[in-house]
């Protein structure tokens, strides 16, 4: 889907990553840091912990949709700083963390474990039913009474949806107790100094924020719009459409929504893009009327099977006042497709139904079945469903509100890419597929992409072009003391896109990414390379002395002079920047590629929706060629 759809948050540290979306996308969450105030910590240590902190929170979009922030220190006593719905933006967030007071005193951990399970983690202080909750406790030191630090933790873990991370620090701590502090082993973690503090930034950021996978994801609802949804019931299963394709980026490269209905009769309200852009979306949705009818459910699986995951033609305005024309509304070949059924009652046709259903899943569609009310027919919900997992029984169909993330989540585990089994073209330089870390190799990296924006391009490659730039960025910890990304589009002309220093976090990055305009015209590459060579890396630009800077040009054509881009290369080279060139389709110059890049084998690729194939490669290059 961005696959990106919003943020999955799981228990578990596994990052898989998306397109177009924020930093940290993701389905809501509510973080509590438990700071450690005590004598032992000092100013010193304890101004390290907010640095720390403030790290983390950049990594996220704050709001009362998004993540939420609070934060409680401890010594002798509990000090409540600020509660989950007191700052509803980062900046406002960061701002409270600066101003968090030392206090000095002993170590009652269990004081402010039950501080935070009694007053922060309550709705009237901002916290979210259904929300993944993560309490952060941060300590240098074994706490005054053990046996209360170990009551108060256990019953912190009783609290529904709270995962608790412990950080320890120093060599005074009681690795024992932190491992009974913490949810488990796995959300245990321990540096010696509080200088190291930062080495855990990256890796508690991949324990709370769960990405959803880069693949493309079709998503088809179906609302049960028969008799008994009527009022109510229906605006229920209509809002829930609204949250799920809200977590999700929407769009032709990312992931598209088609909503359809069934009762007597089934109809499709809504296509498989159909609509440019998530507002139109969302006002698309909210316009759904009701059907009223018997259950025919195996009416609306049908239509699904005809209408919604089979292109179809449709005469009719496009949205974009390109006026009335033919448009396919189908699935894209390379996406996961998924269909989400809501039903409150047994089908009239149980036979035809299951039929229906198997229809859908040899088409290679994931179905999730929802069964909402005591009428549901559970051994039906099943079968529709493309196993026992994707099936979910609710009572009543205000619920399905509190089951959204599940969904979400759920979706999000079907995004992850499948590995792929053609192999890159010979010529393609062969690099090592290792993971590569948020951080870039042993040292910081400055890097920046230039783009070819030419006719030959066209909008769909160049929009591929900066899903595969976007996806490469978004794998990077973002700052001034780690990785750095600047961007220039060149066609007939040049267009600095962003400095180096201009998008100090992820968030910011890549909103920046998503806007790069397609610019059509020529290929002068050579202006774009000298560009880069005179403008990209100054310092006022951003560049810094200590880190590895890198270019990685994509083109898909010959440029309009190959003596003067093969001049512009070497005078590059000169200066210590290390050039990737990556050829797109059969129409490059093998030789000129050559010359651009550094170690003179370019990266080349069959066209543009196989960049991703090269993603790890060129990551790993990049990051571990310079370190």
């Amino acid at each position: 889907m961005k696959l990106l759809f919003l943020v999955c948050i799981q228990l578990s540290s596994v990052f898989v990553h998306g397109a177009f979306k924020a930093e940290c996308d993701l389905v809501p969450a509510d973080f509590i840091f438990l700071l450690d105030s005590s004598g032992s910590e000092t100013q010193r240590g304890f101004n390290t912990q907010l640095n720390f902190i403030s790290n983390f929170t950049s990594n996220f979009e704050v709001g009362p949709k998004k993540a939420q922030f609070a934060a409680v220190t401890f010594s002798t006593g509990v000090y409540k700083n600020f509660f989950l719905n007191e700052h509803q933006s980062q900046a406002d967030v960061l701002n409270a963390i600066s101003k968090i007071a030392y206090r000095d005193g002993e170590t009652y951990t269990d004081l402010g474990l039950n501080y935070v399970r009694s007053n922060v983690l309550q709705e009237n202080h901002g916290a979210r039913h259904n929300v993944a909750k993560y309490v952060i406790v941060l300590t240098d030191g074994r706490s005054n009474d053990n046996s209360r630090t170990v009551s108060a933790a256990t019953a912190l873990h009783k609290v529904p949806n709270v995962t608790v991370i412990a950080i320890g620090i120093g060599h005074g701590i009681d690795r024992n107790e932190l491992n009974i502090i913490a949810s488990d082993k796995n959300h245990t973690f321990v540096v010696n100094t509080f200088e190291l503090l930062h080495t855990l930034d990256v890796e508690l950021v991949d324990k709370t924020c769960t990405l959803c996978g880069d693949y493309p994801a079709d998503i088809a609802f179906l609302i049960d719009s028969s008799g008994s949804e009527q009022g109510s019931n229906f605006d229920n299963e209509r809002n829930f459409v609204e949250m799920v394709a809200n977590e999700f980026n929407y769009g032709y490269n990312d992931t598209l929504i088609a909503v359809s209905q069934f009762a007597t009769n089934a109809r499709t309200d809504i296509y498989l893009n159909q609509y440019p852009d998530k507002v139109a979306l969302m006002q698309a949705i909210s316009r759904i009327h009701w059907m009223n009818g018997e259950s025919n459910t195996h009416m609306g699986l049908t239509e699904l099977v005809r209408n919604v995951f089979h292109n179809k033609n449709v005469h009719g305005h496009t949205h974009n006042h390109h006026g009335h024309q033919t448009i396919t509304y189908g699935p894209r070949a390379a996406s996961v497709k998924i269909a989400i059924v809501l039903t409150d009652g047994r089908s009239l046709e149980p036979t035809l139904t299951l039929n229906a259903a198997k229809q859908l899943h040899s088409m290679g569609v994931e179905v999730f079945a929802i069964g909402m009310g005591h009428s549901v027919d559970y051994n039906e919900l099943v079968q529709i469903a493309t196993d026992r997992r994707h099936a979910y029984r609710l009572a009543r169909t205000s619920d399905l509100e509190g089951i959204h993330t599940k969904i979400v989540e759920a979706i999000c585990k079907l995004k992850v890419p499948p590995p792929t089994t053609t192999p890159l073209p010979t010529t393609t330089t062969t690099m090592p597929t290792t993971t590569v870390k948020q951080a870039c190799g042993q040292k910081p990296a400055d890097i920046v992409f230039l783009l070819d924006a030419s006719e030959s391009e066209k909008a769909e490659g160049f929009a591929q072009e900066l899903q595969f730039v976007y996806n490469f960025a978004r794998k990077f910890h973002i700052g001034s003391d780690n990785v750095q990304f600047g961007a220039v589009t060149f066609s007939s002309e040049i267009r600095n896109d962003f400095y180096l220093n201009t998008y100090r976090n992820r968030h910011d990055l890549l909103n920046a990414i998503q806007k790069i305009a397609y610019m059509q015209g020529g290929t002068n590459t050579s202006f774009g390379i000298q560009f880069v060579r005179e403008n990209s890396f100054k310092p006022q630009n951003g560049a810094r002395a200590n880190a590895t800077k890198i270019v990685i040009v994509i083109t898909d054509g010959q440029s309009a002079d190959p003596a003067a881009t093969k001049h512009e290369a070497q005078l590059l080279h000169r200066q210590g920047v290390q050039v990737y060139a990556v050829g797109v389709g059969s129409e490059v110059d093998n030789a000129e590629l050559k010359a651009i890049s550094s170690n003179g084998t370019p990266i080349l690729v069959g066209d543009f929706s196989l960049l991703h194939d090269i993603q790890t490669s060129l990551e790993t290059a990049a990051c571990h060629g310079g370190s």
